[in-house]
């Protein structure tokens, strides 16, 4: 099966430039009908805006990571796409001579179990280390899963907000989850890095392949980090960008505080990635895009800003008026969060 994936994908990065958009949809491909979420429930705005609700998860489909299709997005370089369904990430599987990296590795140790497995078929032979964009649940609560035959590896900033916040942020998703999801994550065990590196950059040689690894500290959430291949110009980009979404702007006090999000440095990570002239980038959830998927973000942010600073508005309609502006993208239901953490900045 995994031959005939790469058969059928090995032509993607020579595509011209006006059908890249469309082959932007690899994520779809396979004759597979991708199951679409429904719509999530809005944030409970009542009470204490200080005690958000945390929006109450859809139940269309259960947010395994599909193992089954990987695409090769590059030479060896393959992703597993989420399928559009809430709470799966986009998973990536770098394969070099020696090594094989994972970037990001799902909700709980079945889908951990599942990406280590693949990666073990698709490189083997070789060292597994595992990577992960952020500490966000779906992310990274499946590492347990890749111990003791991997390394973990991530910047550590990330990792101090692991250690001070994953318990909360577990308890807080074992919350919201219907009791389906919420079997996913029975039995996590809460597994930190193996090392982790300062600063604001490091590289891996994989064996034949650099693999760069940068930060910028507290953006999405503390210690967000993209996985940057420079010679094939992809980027791993994690939840800094949902493609055609609304933007998960994590203001869930107690869950998330505004300590924990800095939307400005946000913005200015999205321009430090432009700046890298990306030819691929792999968002946390949605489709693959180009540069234009986060010039789309940096725009949304101005806007979001605008709109909120209008007085004398129910806040009801002020998200109205964003989602109107923004039709074709899903999850209106992160526009409130956005709103209450723009609403607490100073000035």
């Amino acid at each position: 099966m995994i031959d005939t994936v790469r058969t059928n994908v090995s032509r993607f990065s020579e595509a011209p430039s006006g059908s890249r958009r469309g082959l932007l949809r690899l994520c779809m491909w396979g004759g597979l009908v991708a199951l679409m979420p429904a719509a999530v429930a809005k944030a409970n705005e009542a009470g204490n805006a200080r005690v958000q609700t945390v929006p109450t998860l859809p139940d269309p489909a259960l947010p395994i990571v599909d193992v089954r299709f990987p695409a090769e997005i590059a030479p060896g370089v393959f992703i597993l796409p989420d399928k559009r369904i809430p709470l799966v990430p986009n998973v990536g599987i770098v394969v070099g001579r020696d090594s094989v990296l994972v970037v990001d590795c799902g909700l709980g140790p079945q889908n951990g179990e599942n990406v280590i497995k693949l990666a073990r078929q698709l490189a083997p032979g070789r060292s597994i280390i595992l990577t992960v964009t952020h500490a966000h649940p779906e992310h990274g609560f499946g590492a347990q899963a890749f111990k003791p035959d991997a390394r973990i590896y991530y910047n550590a900033a990330q990792r101090d907000y692991f250690a001070r916040s994953g318990t909360t942020l577990l308890d807080g998703f074992r919350a919201v989850l219907s009791t389906e999801r919420r079997a996913l994550l029975d039995g996590v065990v809460l597994t930190p890095p193996d090392q982790t590196y300062d600063g604001d950059r490091a590289t891996l040689d994989l064996g034949g392949r650099q693999v760069e690894f940068h930060t910028w500290g507290t953006a999405h959430s503390p210690g967000d980090q993209i996985v940057h291949l420079p010679d094939e110009q992809i980027v791993f980009i994690g939840d800094l960008i949902e493609e055609r979404m609304f933007p998960i702007v994590p203001f869930f006090p107690p869950m998330i505080n505004a300590s924990d999000i800095n939307v400005a440095r946000w913005e200015s990570v999205l321009r430090d990635v432009l700046a890298l002239q990306p030819r691929l980038i792999v968002p946390g959830h949605g489709n693959l895009g180009g540069p234009e998927i986060a010039t789309d973000l940096l725009g949304y942010f101005t806007e979001a800003r605008a709109v909120f600073r209008t007085t004398g508005v129910p806040s009801a309609e002020l998200d109205q008026r964003l989602r109107a502006k923004y039709p074709t993208w899903e999850h209106s239901e992160y526009i409130s969060p956005a709103r209450q953490y723009l609403a607490q900045l100073p000035g």
